[in-house]
Order: C-alpha cells, then sequence, then structure tokens
C-alpha cells in the first residue's frame, strides 16, 4: 500500500521538477544560445549610457548648418559687370568702281570684369583689360549689353575708369583694404573665360605683397587664394559685408591658387584725379635711392637707430630738385614722410609720387646720429 502511494506521488511530482529544471536552465544560461546554423551567435551588446549632458537634465544639442555666402552673393552681384574691349579699325570695300567706302574689322578683343560705384554710372576695371581699345561694352548682371565711354586711366596702378549711360545701378561700397588681416574670408567675382557672374571663395593668404608684372608700376598687392583666372581681371574682391578691398588684377601662372589684388586704398587715392582729370598728376622730388639694410648701413658706415633697418637711404639728388632745395642729402635716411612711416621701401615710390604737387610735406630723416625734421615741395613729374 506504501509503495503503492510513493510511486503515485512521484508520478505527481516528476512534472513539477522537470518544469522547474527547465525554467532554471531559461534563467540561467550556461553558454550562448545556438543560431539557425548551429553555431553559438554572440551575446547582445550592453545598452549606451546616457551622454553627461542628458544625464543632467541638459537638451540635447542641435548641430548647426553651414553658413551660406548666397546671401553675399546676391546682394554683391548685379554690381558686377562683364568688360568686352575691341580694337576696331576702318576697312574699305572695294567694289567694281574702285573703293566704295569702309567697314569696322576688329583685330583684338579683350575679356574682362568690373564693377559699379556709383549712382552716375563710373566702372572700375584694370587698364590691361582695356589696353588700346577703342570700342568698349559692358555687360550688365541683367544680360544688357551698353557701350562705355573711358574716363581715365591709370597704368600705373592697373585701373582704368568707365561711364555707363544707365539708370537704377546698386554701386558696391569702397571698403578699407589697411584694415584687411592674412586669414580674413574674401570672394571674388568676375567673368573668368567668359563664364559670366562666377563667384570663389577664399582667404587673404598675405598682404603687401610685392610682385614683378608686366606694368612696372608700384608693388603692394592683397594676394589671396580664391580663384582667380583669365578674365577675372578688374573684378571686385570682396569682403564678408560685400564692402571692395581690392580689384583682382592677376595671378601666378605657375601655380595654384595664387591670384593678386590691387588695394582699394591705393584705388581711393587716385581716383578723385581720374574722375576729375582722366589722368594722375605724379609728383617728383628729385632724388635716387636705395633699401636700406645692415649690410649698406655697414658699408656706408651709417648708423641708424634700433628697428630702423630696411629704410629707404638717399642715394644722390638732382640738381635744384625739390629733395635738394629741401635740404636732403646723400645718405640721409628717410624715417617718415608726410607723417607716414616708411616701413616698408617698396612703399616709399608709391607715397612719393602721391605727395601733393605744390605743398610742403614734411620729411623726417636720420641724419649724423639724430633725426631732423625738413620740408619738400615736390614737383609734377618733368616731362
Amino acid at each position: 500500500m506504501r509503495e503503492r502511494t510513493m510511486k503515485h506521488h512521484a508520478r505527481l511530482l516528476l512534472p513539477a521538477l522537470l518544469w522547474l529544471a527547465t525554467a532554471c536552465e531559461r534563467g540561467t544560461p550556461q553558454g550562448p544560445p545556438a543560431g539557425a546554423d548551429g553555431r553559438p551567435s554572440l551575446p547582445l551588446p550592453p545598452p549606451p549610457l546616457p551622454p553627461a549632458d542628458a544625464a543632467a537634465g541638459d537638451p540635447p544639442r542641435v548641430v548647426e548648418p553651414l553658413p551660406s555666402l548666397a546671401p553675399l552673393v546676391a546682394q554683391v552681384r548685379p554690381s558686377v559687370v562683364n568688360i568686352i574691349a575691341a580694337v576696331q579699325v576702318a576697312q574699305p570695300v572695294w567694289g567694281p568702281y574702285g573703293r566704295q567706302g569702309y567697314v569696322p574689322r576688329t583685330v583684338s578683343n579683350s575679356l574682362g570684369s568690373g564693377f559699379i560705384i556709383d549712382a552716375e554710372g563710373h566702372v572700375l576695371t584694370n587698364s590691361h583689360v582695356i589696353g588700346r581699345a577703342n570700342v568698349i561694352s559692358v555687360q550688365l548682371d541683367d544680360g544688357r549689353e551698353v557701350p562705355a565711354k573711358l574716363v581715365g586711366m591709370e597704368r600705373r596702378v592697373d585701373l582704368a575708369v568707365l561711364d555707363i549711360d544707365v539708370e537704377g545701378l546698386r554701386p558696391l561700397e569702397l571698403g578699407d583694404s589697411a584694415g584687411v588681416r592674412v586669414g580674413d574670408y574674401v570672394v571674388a567675382i568676375g567673368n573668368p573665360f567668359g563664364l559670366s557672374n562666377t563667384v570663389t571663395a577664399g582667404i587673404v593668404s598675405a598682404v603687401g605683397r610685392e610682385v614683378t608684372s608686366e606694368v612696372p608700376g608700384y608693388a603692394d598687392f592683397i594676394q589671396t587664394d580664391a580663384s582667380i583666372n583669365t578674365g577675372n581681371s578688374g573684378g571686385p574682391l570682396v569682403d564678408l559685408h560685400g564692402r571692395v578691398i581690392g580689384i583682382n588684377t592677376m595671378i601666378q601662372a605657375e601655380g595654384q591658387g595664387i591670384g593678386f589684388a590691387v588695394p582699394i586704398n591705393m584705388v581711393k587715392q587716385v581716383l578723385p584725379q581720374l574722375l576729375a582729370h582722366g589722368s594722375v598728376a605724379r609728383s617728383w622730388l628729385g632724388l635716387w635711392w636705395r633699401t636700406l639694410d645692415a649690410k649698406t648701413a655697414r658699408a656706408l658706415g651709417l648708423t641708424v637707430p634700433a628697428g630702423q633697418a630696411a629704410r629707404v637711404v638717399v642715394v644722390d639728388v638732382a640738381p635744384d630738385g625739390p629733395a635738394a632745395r629741401g635740404g636732403l642729402r646723400p645718405n640721409d635716411v628717410i624715417l617718415s614722410f608726410g607723417g607716414q612711416p616708411i616701413e616698408r621701401p617698396a612703399l616709399f615710390p608709391w607715397v612719393a609720387s602721391t605727395a601733393p604737387v605744390g605743398r610742403p610735406v614734411d620729411v623726417e630723416v636720420w641724419r649724423d646720429g639724430r633725426a631732423e625734421h625738413l620740408s619738400v615741395v615736390p614737383m609734377e613729374v618733368p616731362e
């Protein structure tokens, strides 16, 4: 009887033990579960920890989109124009009874860029774009092509001023190139290879760059890596406020991303004369000079104050010229001219040639171990 009861209890207890064992296996696995192919699969990775700012209750950070130059371009582009400068000659037309008249024939054509500077229709571009052209036209941003008249030209600054008779123009603001810093972002707009309204961007790579060009002039260029190509000449180089800081002029053909622009402050200095007279009256001092470095100073036996090396030293003066009448002598070291320190000798020709004709200019020189101030009255360059 007792044996029968135990067998009965065993039959009842066995399913419960089997269920408990199965439950234990599910709760405490002995190894990774097998995949469909019978091989063990890797366990799931633990959930990632929340970021520190999220844990502190801060809102999630939002990634801002990159800024766009589109608003700046929309502001500047209507003021940028294409320049078509042609040299035309009269070609005779012959008929059965001899010469019957003439027709114009284009013998050379130049494409460039320019930009509007006032509501009266004055346009700035490079003088090398115009060259000797006798037929000039300007293509506006809206596609209209209008004739242009040459107002004036200054080849030493590679500058030309045109005039167009159009109403409703949008001029560009001329900025201050003296405040340009290496690393500033700039935008160039022009007509490279006839591709009008091409926009490129970059930074100012250098300032005060001295570059030798085909046109001998003044060396004080802004260097930029904004892409400049044939046809960009005369176009504006603008800052991120849309102000013109330079006029794109040339490139280093042997390299890439090496372009140069004439600083706008140089342009502003001669622009009033070009608008009023069509030319620039350059002043003349009547002296010859050279750069003073430490080696030259020792050779000449000059003692200059600390920090005054790499200045301008007078080599000779023209008899009865403005410099001679003002008291300048050979071996004088020019420290400042018209109150402007001559810290870069390459700028001295520009400073001297743009001094007011017929007005006294204060010249500070270093002579015999001390500074002296002289008064020189520049005259116009002799014919």
